[in-house]
């Protein structure tokens, strides 16, 4: 009990002054004080306010010019969709000694919004430890007039030392931010809130089944009151208002606070009331008893920790995650985590699909090459069941949705799926080839049919410590004449002395030289941007190209910046992803502002991993300004999974017309360029290809061109169905006077609407109203980097 100071010292002067002695006898226990006033012009008193992690830390403010009545009221700012500075409005005002509210039955207040708005939620008993009395009004329906507010409570009684006074929280509204406001935040005794009925499992008959030692909570807790306007209104509680009880506690038992604990085999039903009212609704339990387990915990991982980013094992060091069950709606999963010989194992039951993610602290996986994980079941695996992962990478932005997501799924069967046995997942991240970018991971996706799976030693790793396998051959040799040349790097020229390749820039990417075919070459691992330091300035005003060789097998974005004295630079993007090495003329006129006469540094951003070679400035019109005088790059997919149109390397389809009738300008002739076979096409406004026979790629995953130009700046290419026509894809941007590979997703024809069982015709296309252009194309095929999933090359009638 706790005593009134107060009232007990001035006891204490009035006995000192009248008396020797006194009798405690008569002395009431103190009560904590019954304020009503939460915010009237101004806090009540010992009122404070703290904001929600994740919240806009300035979300809440007292304004002077916006009020119901008196002289201010609460301010609630909103953010926008993506505001770095917090995701949404929410916080809770406390008091630290608590409060006396048994003699009121509401927490009333106005409100009234900028906008039309439907707010997420606002309640009381929220006092940032175990807020048991917690109460909310969800969606709560907003205009641009105040209006009153009642938020009933259901059992006053327990509120007898109440630090929770008020909470909020509410996101943005299609996207964009807002202002609410809130006057006259009080608790009050208004007698006219009746008729309450309390529910649970909201008011239906819940079955759930259930194994010994499962703990399930009661969910669904509300109260509905007739309101003093005549109308019903809904609020959620917490369990601590029910009185729960059981009908077989020997199966299960249920606590205060609503969790049922599954003690053995058989059934029970969970039921309970407020303040002697029943509750509608129940649950059900049917426990099964003993759960089946693995024999024997999963495998242990040999990685070294160094090379690892892992987000469930007992191996390694966790990254956070933000939640193992999203409990997105229409799925039907529950997680458990067991032991399993001393080893955490996490089960998943009734699987359709579940969500984990890991939004609030994204993963950066760009530097790993695999992804791994161990699963057992004890469900049957023969085919066709499967077990699906999706990865889902939020984009530079950090949100779904907002335009630069990428995702990959993928599907394992028999015979790596095996029942009642541990079974390793270890595979490539690039079998996730959807996956454009690795740098934030914030989601994955377990699937399938297997509705019970116990998983283990859930990572991404590095297999050799610098990323992808990277390229087997040396980037192109130089055949610029080196009179002519200032080089950065190369082994094929001298290279200005003392240049820095790894400035400390603050940078995550990590930079080292590998030595590959014999040829020097930088590797940019994990890259966000990596800086070059020049020892002094240079001049280059009087060349005419800066030349890059580049290769990546994982990167969605990647630029180059010069950057000069005075702080100008300027961005140069670059074309990826690409497969085989990729070789740039960039003209000096495209950076524009920067004073190519005292250049001190390069920059590149982007993403993924990136091999670098023969950086240097160059006179003398480009490496064949007006054709090229290399060959496209070699493919290097295995013949088996490739249905091949044209190209040296493979065997082509049979019969295929490369010039049919379809009344272009374009002129079509084949030219033999270092021993290659490749296609021009002159003075280009379209092209097509007429196949014999129709053919089904549906199996394929790509469809891979390299292109040379050296004037287009436009152009777009499909493949043409019979059933279903054409969709173009357009491959912009265009590195002029260097070879442009291309591998477009097949998905981004079928997600269009493409049928892909028929294809019979391909067309490049200039578009109308551009200059026509000559072009050269070579390796035009689809692949698959998995092999023939279904579908194939075989022609069809």
């Amino acid at each position: 009990h706790i005593y009134n100071i107060k009232y007990l010292l001035a006891v204490a002067i009035l006995v000192t002054a009248f008396s020797c002695s006194r009798d405690d006898s008569d002395l009431e226990l103190a009560t904590f004080p019954d304020i009503a006033e939460v915010y009237i012009d101004g806090f009540s008193p010992g009122l404070e306010y703290a904001a929600f992690g994740g919240s806009l830390l300035t979300a809440f403010d007292v304004d002077t010019k916006e009020k119901f009545k008196g002289s201010s009221s609460m301010r609630f700012a909103v953010p926008d969709v993506g505001d770095p500075a917090g995701a949404f409005a929410g916080g809770a005002f406390t008091v630290e000694g608590g409060r006396n509210l048994t003699e009121y039955d509401a927490l009333t207040f106005y409100a009234k919004a900028s906008q039309p708005a439907s707010v997420d939620l606002i309640g009381f008993g929220n006092d940032l430890a175990d807020s048991r009395n917690v109460v909310t009004l969800n969606d709560i329906q907003m205009t641009t007039n105040w209006k009153k507010y009642i938020i009933p409570i259901p059992d006053a009684s327990r509120l007898t030392e109440e630090k929770g006074m008020l909470f909020y929280s509410e996101g943005p509204e299609n996207g964009r931010g807002y202002t609410f406001w809130l006057d006259e935040v009080k608790y009050e005794k208004l007698g006219t809130i009746t008729n309450p009925r309390p529910g649970i499992a909201d008011g239906q008959d819940k079955i759930v089944s259930a194994e010994t030692g499962d703990n399930i909570e009661v969910d669904g807790l509300h109260m509905t009151y007739s309101m003093p306007s005549g109308a019903d209104q809904r609020i959620e509680i917490a369990p601590s208002y029910f009185e729960f009880s059981s009908s077989n506690s020997t199966v299960a038992t249920v606590s205060e606070l609503g969790v049922v604990t599954v003690m053995e085999e058989g059934s029970a039903t969970i039921i309970g009331n407020v303040g002697g009212v029943a509750a509608a609704g129940s649950l059900n339990i049917t426990s099964t008893g003993s759960a089946i387990l693995p024999n024997e915990p999963a495998p242990v991982p040999s990685i070294d920790a160094g090379m690892v980013i892992s987000m469930y094992s007992n191996s390694y060091t966790n990254v956070p995650i933000d939640t193992w069950n999203t409990g997105w709606q229409f799925s039907t999963a529950t997680d458990r985590e067991f032991n399993i010989g001393g080893n955490d194992v996490r089960r998943y039951k009734d699987l359709n699909f579940v969500g984990i993610e890991f939004v609030s602290q994204r993963i950066n996986a760009s530097a790993m090459n695999r992804f791994h994980m161990n699963l057992w079941t004890p469900v049957a695996t023969e085919l066709p069941a499967s077990f699906k992962v999706l990865l889902v990478d939020f984009g530079a932005d950090g949100a779904f949705g907002g335009g630069d997501d990428s995702s990959h799924e993928i599907s394992i069967t028999s015979p790596t799926l095996r029942t009642n046995n541990w079974v390793t997942i270890d595979v490539p991240l690039t079998d996730f080839p959807g996956l454009t970018s690795r740098m934030n991971l914030a989601q994955m996706v377990f699937s399938g049919d297997l509705p019970t799976v116990f998983v283990d030693n859930v990572l991404f790793y590095n297999d050799g410590g610098m990323g992808p396998a990277g390229p087997d051959t040396a980037a192109p040799n130089p055949t610029v004449d080196a009179a002519d040349v200032l080089s950065i790097y190369s082994d094929a020229y001298m290279n200005v002395d003392g240049t820095d390749f790894n400035p400390d820039w603050g940078q995550a990417t990590v930079v080292t030289e590998e030595t590959i075919d014999g040829n020097n070459t930088l590797l940019y691992l994990g890259l966000n941007f990596q800086g070059t330091q020049l020892a002094s300035s240079i001049d280059v005003s009087g060349r005419d190209f800066l030349h890059i060789d580049y290769w990546t097998d994982n990167s969605s974005m990647l630029n180059t910046f010069l950057i000069s004295g005075n702080s100008m630079e300027t961005a140069y993007a670059l074309d990826v992803p690409t497969s085989g090495w990729n070789s740039v003329d960039i003209p000096l006129s495209s950076f524009t502002d920067v004073d190519l006469t005292d250049i001190i540094q390069f920059k590149f951003d982007g993403n993924g991993t990136i091999y670098l070679d023969n950086i240097y400035f160059f006179s003398g019109g480009g490496s064949g300004a007006t054709e090229p005088t290399e060959a496209a790059p070699s493919p290097t997919q295995a013949a088996e999974d490739v249905v091949s149109i044209f190209s040296d390397s493979y065997d082509d389809l049979m019969g295929t017309d490369f010039n049919p009738d379809w009344g272009q300008s374009t002129e079509v002739t084949f030219e033999d360029i270092a021993g290659n076979n490749t296609m021009k096409y002159g003075n280009l406004n379209y092209q097509g290809m007429m196949l014999e026979q129709a053919v089904d790629v549906s199996g394929m995953e790509f469809l891979h061109i390299d292109m040379w130009t050296a004037d287009a700046t436009v152009m777009l290419v499909t493949p043409i169905s019979q059933s279903s026509g054409e969709l173009l894809f357009d491959m912009t941007p265009i590195t002029a006077g260097s070879w442009n590979s291309y591998d477009i997703p097949l998905s981004f024809f079928t997600d269009g609407g493409m049928t892909l069982t028929d294809i019979f015709q391909m067309k490049f296309d200039g578009q109308a109203g551009v200059t026509p252009s000559n072009i050269w194309v070579d390796n035009i095929y689809f692949y698959s980097d998995g092999g023939n999933n279904g579908g194939g090359d075989m022609p069809t009638e």
